[in-house]
């Protein structure tokens, strides 16, 4: 006998698995700046991630955990856009969104995702479609894009295997703790973190470049 709360749970591990073909590989937010000018090195890895969890990150968590609960995410959206300083950071979070909700819906066979979302808020609405718990979509957003800014200070660094995989599991309770951001109704959302955004404007006048932002 398959079990809902199984199903839902395994389909959601596959999106939130770093090989997801939606170009997330492409996109460093900011870091490929912050490397190339010397701001961000292997020694510095963990403590940078820990505090983009705490802000960024717990930021992204909130919009995830309202997507999940809401019926209409146009205004989710917009707000989330008014958040994103940087054009290019903006763009590549519009970009990953659209390309998700255009997978998720080939997936389920129809068109229940929309297509012109944020990440965060396509993450959010995925999860919920497919029946998957609130915590759980919230834990599984913060988990991969955790995997996947490390996964770009490997290329961009001498950050081997061993210690990218430290990193991701010394983040864990981090990550946990992001997770559980909760907005009640009418509070503003808290969030400064302004060196990978304006890392990420930076990011077009490197002589050389390996990612898109």
């Amino acid at each position: 006998m398959i079990f809902a709360d199984d199903l839902s749970l395994l389909r959601l591990l596959q999106l939130a698995d770093s090989a997801i073909p939606i170009g997330g590989s492409a996109h460093s937010f900011g870091l490929e700046t912050m490397t190339e000018e010397g701001s961000l090195a292997p020694e510095g890895v963990e403590a940078f991630l820990q505090d983009h969890l705490q802000e960024a990150g717990a930021l992204e968590a909130a919009f995830v955990r309202r997507s999940w609960r809401a019926h209409e995410r146009h205004d989710l959206n917009l707000e989330f856009s008014a958040r994103r300083a940087a054009r290019e950071s903006r763009d590549a979070s519009l970009k990953l969104g659209r390309r998700l909700a255009e997978l998720v819906n080939v997936l389920i066979g129809t068109r229940g995702l929309e297509s012109e979302l944020h990440y965060c808020v396509a993450f959010g609405a995925a999860g919920s479609i497919l029946g998957a718990a609130e915590d759980a979509t919230a834990l599984a957003y913060l988990h991969q894009s955790m995997a996947g800014l490390i996964s770009a200070c490997q290329r961009l660094m001498p950050l081997g295997q061993l210690a990218a995989s430290k990193i991701l599991w010394n983040l864990k309770p981090a990550i946990a703790q992001a997770a559980r951001s909760e907005v009640s109704q009418g509070e503003e959302i808290q969030c400064f973190s302004p060196y990978p955004e304006l890392a990420s404007m930076r990011h077009g006048t490197l002589e050389t470049r390996l990612f898109i932002s």
